[in-house]
């Protein structure tokens, strides 16, 4: 190449540069461009609003209300050789996308769990590695020393929740909460939820209130935890007769869920998902097996495909992210988990 030719590529650089600069996001990567309708730019998680691409994706909005049915305990190996006689969980099966093989995290313990369900994160990221876990102090001078570490949401403050990331997106959303395992209440901010039941370990009084709940409020956001399998568990043995007379009643307690939001007039508008924390190996559970770690994650309502085996990898950390997309909302900002997109048509 002669100096001309040089020449003349550098003068055709310097000519077209100042114009391809100028280029806007929008125009270089139109299928990218920020949608304008900005409808929940309150939210930290959106600021400008939605980028217009999400609201393509398979199943967001696809539902009115949305709840998550956790019951302790329900390890995957016991659940796939009980559906015969528990007909409310095994029409999840017929009627919505389910695997078997959702994992829990690490530590297999209820607090763990829970908050990964609840938070869309893992103990690395929200901080709760054991059931021992209380809430940091205000003052921040719990997160100081070198054996704790605070959540990804900030020091002195409680992981971010999925109620509070609903709150954050759409206001005048209706959240309730009923836990028979008292733990959770340090989830629970005032600001965030609507209803709390405290059942400490009567799933009967959670189950009332909850079905209460529903057809006198008509709730956006629930969330139902029964304890009575893990207590079983622990009492006998986990896949021990009186393990599967719990989960007998459990599933009652879901026929119960599903006809109260078919009495209020929800049921064609909502999404189920029932899930557990953890499996369980004779008396215990903890260790890293298949009987501890797999738990069943099983989606109906409006836009889930029916009679679907979801065959990527699921975690508990994809309920969450999972729920809001539903809804119509953003995952929060510090979610690790992910949507689980080919669960809907």
């Amino acid at each position: 190449m002669n100096l001309l030719q040089l020449t003349t590529i550098a003068t055709a650089v310097c000519v077209l540069w100042p114009a391809y600069s100028h280029t806007t996001q929008e125009e270089a990567h139109p299928e990218s461009a920020r949608c304008s309708c900005n409808r929940f730019a309150s939210s930290p998680a959106t600021e400008e609003g939605f980028c217009s691409s999400l609201e393509h994706k398979r199943g967001f909005g696809s539902a009115k209300h949305a709840i998550i049915i956790g019951l302790d305990g329900l390890g995957s190996l016991y659940l796939e050789n009980a559906t015969s006689f528990l007909p409310n969980i095994a029409s999840f099966f017929a009627e919505g996308s389910t695997t078997l093989r959702g994992r829990c995290q690490m530590p297999a313990w209820s607090a763990p769990n829970w908050a990964a369900v609840i938070t869309g994160m893992g103990p690395e990221e929200s901080g709760v590695r054991y059931n021992t876990w209380t809430p940091p102090r205000q003052d921040k001078t719990s997160d100081s020393t070198a054996s704790v570490l605070p959540p990804i949401s900030g020091a002195g403050k409680i992981p971010e929740t999925m109620w509070r990331v609903a709150k954050q997106q759409r206001g005048q959303l209706v959240t309730a909460v009923a836990h028979a395992w008292d733990w959770i209440h340090y989830l629970v901010e005032p600001d965030t939820v609507d209803m709390e039941v405290r059942g400490h370990g009567n799933d009967t009084s959670c189950i009332d209130a909850m079905c209460g709940f529903i057809v006198r409020h008509r709730p956006h956001l629930m969330f139902l935890h029964l304890d009575g399998v893990d207590v079983s568990g622990h009492a006998y043995y986990w896949g021990s007769p009186e393990y599967y007379s719990a989960s007998k009643a459990a599933d009652g307690y879901v026929g119960r869920v599903m006809a109260a939001l078919a009495g209020a007039g929800l049921l064609n508008d909502t999404l189920v998902i029932l899930t557990a924390d953890h499996g369980g190996f004779r008396d215990n559970h903890g260790d890293f097996n298949e009987a501890n770690i797999f738990v069943p994650v099983l989606l109906r309502g409006p836009g889930v495909r029916r009679g679907h085996a979801l065959s990527r990898y699921v975690s508990n950390r994809d309920i969450a992210p999972s729920m809001l997309h539903a809804l119509g909302l953003l995952p929060g900002q510090y979610m690790v988990g992910r949507v689980l997109e080919e669960a809907f048509e």
